[in-house]
């Protein structure tokens, strides 16, 4: 990625609050006051009630026949024979088949067993490997769309690491029976969510517990890339999946409902993937949900129902945050300070600066302890580690933000799913940015506001090695495939 990006803007923004801080200003009272915006709607998404619907009769009282959709890239053999394995053990379900479509993977010894195991699992499974596929993910379930067998009524995603249960397709045909959608979204849960992992877990949990129940209130639940049901021709009048976004599952979802399609989410587990296997692949996913969704919503939302329009902003900015730039008005700001430059416009910008953080932190926080208030408390232990993990993430969560409004959010990159892939790395900015936040604490005249957000700075780095620590545990603890 060349040009500026979310780390420019950063140090850009530095130097520019050392070197003018009478400048600078207003421009972040202006993204403090964003910061506390986007900390609002995400409150909002703690008053989630169930929706009443009516049921309705399916379509023409089509028989269903799905195709099920694994789109795989460099996949460890065992992982995705459990995903097979759960899905030839359907009971109850609808006719089905399952495209395995495996893209970009240079190494046979990777792809091969997978196509010997689909064989294994008779006609219905099939396998493709196809080189130079464009688009990542969505290039290769276009292609999987296009081999679909002319039966099918619905396309099922699972993503390689799901592992569904016995009756999830059955389930699925029930929900489709019962109330007639064009889209169904089941929400995700993860396999061996023990000790700390657990927090990680419920971490990742939040969206599907607030976001997703709210708007599934409001008529407006987009799609979230596994676990997801489909209706065919829904999915092939809106063009397919593309492959220019790095979320092409809520991409998807906004092209689905501006075109008039209903949808739903089902508030029934009905699967179960694997964590992000480190702290690197956790933020890495982050980053791409908070770029990619956020990219998606400035790409406009034209066409929905003022309501509608509201929840599914609301969900493509679940991730996003204004840390980066108040980060560095702050840490300029504080240099400032300490040498003297403008003391009465660097005091103010501090301030401002110190209270935006503030505002990140509560948005982050806020919203998952009222909601575990609200929704039957879990245990302390893992309350407490859910909300390290999401302050651990507010860094990868900013530049996500940033580059998405900079329109440079990186491209597609896959997480590792094989322990012998997995490091303890830290990005170097977070150790980074507590040494800046200590340094202000210690050496700039701040006051009460410049000194919590400094503190706040100071944070991420524990909480990423408690993370750090509780993934490393995780990889320990999954059995092996």
């Amino acid at each position: 990625m060349s040009g500026l990006d979310g780390r420019g803007v950063f140090l850009a923004t530095i130097s520019l609050a050392l070197l003018a801080p009478a400048w600078m200003v207003v421009p972040l009272v202006l993204i403090a006051a964003a910061q506390i915006g986007l900390g609002a709607l995400n409150l909002t998404a703690c008053l989630s009630r169930r929706p009443t619907r009516p049921a309705s009769e399916a379509k023409g009282g089509q028989d269903i026949f799905f195709s099920v959709h694994l789109a795989i890239h460099d996949e460890p053999p065992a992982l995705v024979a459990r995903t097979l394995r759960a899905l030839a053990g359907q009971v109850g379900a609808p006719g089905f088949e399952v495209i395995v479509l495996d893209n970009n993977t240079a190494d046979v010894a990777r792809w091969q067993p997978v196509e010997a195991l689909c064989r294994a699992h008779g006609s219905a499974f099939r396998f493709y490997h196809e080189d130079d596929v464009k688009g990542a993910k969505a290039g290769a379930l276009n292609i999987a769309l296009a081999r679909s067998h002319p039966r099918a009524t619905h396309v099922v995603v699972i993503d390689a690491d799901y592992e569904v249960e016995r009756d999830f397709l059955a389930v699925a045909a029930s929900e489709l029976h019962r109330r007639d959608d064009d889209f169904l979204q089941f929400p995700q849960a993860y396999r061996e969510d023990t000790g700390r992992a657990a927090g990680i877990s419920l971490e990742l949990a939040d969206y599907f517990l607030r976001h997703a129940r709210h708007a599934d209130v409001a008529g407006a639940m987009l799609l979230t890339g596994t676990l997801s049901v489909i209706r065919r021709g829904a999915l092939e009048r809106v063009g397919g999946w593309n492959g220019d976004s790095v979320t092409e599952d809520a991409d998807l979802g906004v092209r689905l409902r501006r075109s008039g399609f209903t949808g739903r989410f089902v508030d029934r587990v009905a699967g179960r993937g694997i964590l992000p296997l480190d702290l690197a692949g956790l933020c890495l996913q982050r980053y791409r949900w908070a770029s990619g969704n956020l990219q998606t919503a400035l790409g406009g939302l034209g066409g929905l129902a003022p309501r509608t329009a509201f929840r599914v902003f609301s969900q493509l900015t679940a991730w996003a945050n204004l840390a980066l730039p108040l980060a560095a008005g702050l840490i300029g700001g504080g240099a400032a300070l300490a040498f003297g430059i403008d003391p009465g416009s660097a005091a103010t910008l501090t301030a401002v600066c110190g209270l935006g953080l503030v505002g990140v932190g509560l948005s982050a926080c806020l919203p998952m302890i009222l909601a575990a208030l609200l929704q039957g408390r879990p245990p302390t232990r893992v309350l407490t580690d859910a909300l390290a993990a999401r302050v651990a993430l507010i860094l990868p969560s900013a530049l996500g933000t940033v580059d998405a409004l900079l329109g440079r959010a990186d491209s597609f990159r896959r997480t590792a799913k094989d322990a012998a892939d997995a490091s303890d790395r830290i990005d170097p900015a977070i150790p980074a940015l507590a040494a800046a936040g200590l340094a202000l604490v210690v050496a700039a005249p701040l006051d009460w506001a410049g000194i919590t957000g400094a503190t706040l700075l100071i944070l991420p780095l524990p909480l990423s090695l408690a993370t750090r620590s509780g993934l490393s545990a995780y990889r320990a603890a999954l059995r092996p495939d």
